[in-house]
């Protein structure tokens, strides 16, 4: 079947994915901005059936959520750019050291540039793998395309996001829920807005004062829903399903948020033992410098499965906490976000630091400035304020308000 025209797929600028005709059906997604060193070493100019991988762009099956996918792609099809994550094929194609050269398109779906008199195609490297399995765009002569019979993976077609058949839906990978709700990080080179009953919240300020009873940190949401790019955030949804958590992609500038302690990883990618090590572009999680999404206070049925819990940024070496590194292998995962810490503050949040709403964190902060002996054990139980509200012989907590309380002449939280 003949491949439908490039042109009327592209619409202009604006976010689209990029689909490969082969079997497969694979989608291009940016996952590094480096280039192999083997692969520059390649030479084109000779005109031979040669090919070279692009690590960097990886064809993936799994891409309604992969923000890798979304693919910013401006220009006309005589000179295409395609930009994510900060990285884009204009400056992959300078690494490879063809310096001002830039992808075209022609109506049989190709994606390609011309080097000393030559076509220099874009492919789904990934012809002979299983479908299911992802793999790595190359770059190829026409001679290594014809003779290797694999034409339809160096055709592919442009579909425009339209929160619909194509769309970018959040997936709480962490696994993190409480009551009705999940939880996740989420850190993308791109702008979006949250839908209703989705929220975003950032970390404002903390307090790991020792007389606390806990270390705590603020969650200070973000009201309009609308996140800027390169803004590290944790996300409220009701749903692990991304069809269920679609947002609305801002191709718009929207202001930084000042003040946001989170950071933000793009990247994750660990080669294997076959490939160039120099295209590490990983950050190794350390758990004296750095917390993570998780759970605290957590309750277990009988079973064993977390029922609840409340929510906080933990060490990962924490046995209550159910966490999606182990399967970075002990790295920051791409696309989500971390609170980095002093080390001299590690061992004080190693139990974990709870996050608070703006209310709960300045009652939660207001206890280290009371001092507790100036309310006896024996006159019961006091507000922050010094009024009695529980005689001695009624000691318990039932029934009280959430807060904090001197009970027996020390500090306690209610939650």
């Amino acid at each position: 079947m003949m491949a439908l025209p490039l042109f009327a797929q592209y619409d202009g600028p604006g976010f689209y994915r990029i689909k490969n005709k082969g079997e497969a059906g694979r989608y291009i997604s940016i996952e590094n901005d480096k280039v192999s060193e083997e692969s520059k070493k390649i030479s084109f100019s000779s005109g031979k059936s040669v090919s070279a991988s692009v690590e960097a762009l990886k064809t993936v099956r799994n891409k309604d959520y992969n923000p890798g996918t979304i693919i910013y792609v401006t220009g006309d099809t005589n000179g295409l750019t395609l930009e994510a994550q900060g990285m884009n094929t204009d400056k992959l194609l300078q690494k490879f050291g063809y310096s001002g050269y830039q992808l075209k398109a022609n109506n049989r779906g190709e994606l390609y540039t011309t080097y000393s008199g030559m076509q220099i195609d874009l492919i789904d490297f990934g012809y002979d793998y299983p479908i299911k399995k992802e793999a790595f765009c190359a770059v190829a002569t026409l001679n290594f395309i014809s003779t290797n019979a694999i034409k339809s993976y160096a055709l592919w077609e442009l579909k425009k996001i339209d929160n619909e058949d194509e769309f970018f839906g959040i997936y709480p990978s962490e696994d993190i829920k409480i009551g009705n709700k999940y939880y996740t990080t989420l850190f993308t080179t791109f702008a979006y807005q949250l839908p209703n009953g989705m929220k975003a919240y950032y970390i404002d300020q903390h307090n790991y004062n020792k007389s606390l009873p806990e270390p705590i940190a603020e969650l200070k949401e973000i009201t309009d829903g609308k996140i800027p790019a390169a803004t590290p955030v944790i996300i409220e949804c009701s749903s692990n399903n991304a069809a269920n958590n679609k947002v609305t992609l801002l191709d718009s500038n929207l202001n930084s948020i000042s003040g946001n302690e989170l950071k933000g990883r793009v990247f994750c990618f660990i080669p294997t033992e076959l490939e160039d090590q120099n295209m590490k572009n990983a950050l190794a999680f350390n758990k004296n410098t750095m917390r993570v999404l998780g759970l605290v206070d957590i309750k277990r049925n009988d079973r064993g499965e977390i029922i609840d819990g409340k929510l906080a940024l933990v060490d990962d070496a924490n046995d209550n906490y159910q966490n999606s590194l182990a399967l970075n292998k002990g790295y920051i995962p791409a696309n989500k976000a971390y609170l980095p810490i002093n080390s001299s503050d590690a061992t004080a949040t190693a139990k974990g630091i709870r996050l608070l709403l703006p209310d709960e964190y300045a009652i939660a902060s207001s206890i280290n400035q009371v001092m507790s002996e100036e309310h006896p054990a024996k006159d019961g139980i006091y507000t922050l304020t010094g009024m009695k509200i529980k005689e001695i012989n009624s000691m318990s907590t039932e029934n009280l308000p959430k807060g904090i309380y001197i009970i027996g002449g020390k500090k306690h939280i209610v939650k």
